[in-house]
């Protein structure tokens, strides 16, 4: 189902007709808020299928980090050229920084990469002065401002020329915002989604018995999803035998 159908069911199972232009087109008019949060709660609640995903990026000579959005958290980074593909080494920041970037990102000699770290793209206060971050050594791998939204890694040597970093992780599923959108819970499991946008509006009206009675009725839709991840992920596991 698109948005525009999941928000016509969740219009006529709540009766908030408010929450839509008319009962015609179906126009949001604040029903998307609740879709998106239930859609959120869903992708939290369980590990389904669609959980884990990838982001593929380019680099130019020189580059020491990518950013993505929609990530939950990082599980593993690859890098690969022409000739090959590798598993970069995860390191804390602390070891990162002590053993790979103890001196000017410049001074680095670059090459393929080999380790990474989670990147810190926060900086305190959220709007720092650029021209006062860039007299800062060595913490070229901030965002200004843009932050709040983005994960990213670093990784190091520096690349001397063109690769393709892999990030694999889990990701939250990308937010329906036109009529035509869909996702993984939209076409493979609507009525969750419905239910799981009608738990978000029972807790703004602060209705306990009815926000946990929508979560019962989730919890009943979906537990036999993660039941199925779980099997496919021990299905091929090899048991020493004693």
């Amino acid at each position: 189902m698109t948005l525009v159908e999941i928000r016509q069911k969740f219009i006529e199972i709540s009766g908030r007709y408010d929450l839509v232009v008319d009962a015609i087109a179906w126009a949001d008019n604040g029903a998307d808020f609740f879709i998106n949060a239930g859609q959120r709660l869903l992708d939290r609640a369980i590990t389904s299928p669609k959980t884990r995903g990838r982001v593929f990026r380019l680099t130019d000579a020189g580059d020491y980090g990518v950013t993505f959005q929609t990530c939950r958290s990082i599980k593993e980074v690859w890098c690969a050229d022409t000739d090959d593909r590798w598993e970069l080494e995860k390191l804390d920041m602390r070891d990162f920084r002590n053993e790979y970037w103890n001196e000017p990102i410049g001074n680095i000699q670059q090459g393929k990469p080999t380790v990474y770290t989670p990147a810190q793209l926060r900086t305190i206060p959220d709007t720092i002065d650029l021209d006062d971050l860039e007299a800062i050594i060595g913490y070229a791998d901030v965002m200004i401002g843009d932050d709040a939204t983005y994960r990213g890694v670093l990784f190091l040597p520096p690349t001397d020329g063109v690769y393709q970093i892999e990030v694999m992780g889990n990701f939250y599923s990308l937010e329906l915002t036109a009529d035509a959108h869909f996702s993984y819970w939209s076409e493979v499991h609507p009525m969750a989604l419905v239910q799981s946008a009608m738990a978000m509006l029972e807790m703004s009206y602060r209705n306990t018995q009815g926000y946990n009675d929508a979560m019962n009725a989730i919890t009943t839709m979906i537990v036999p999803i993660d039941f199925d991840t779980v099997e496919e992920d021990i299905s091929s596991v090899s048991r020493m035998e004693g």
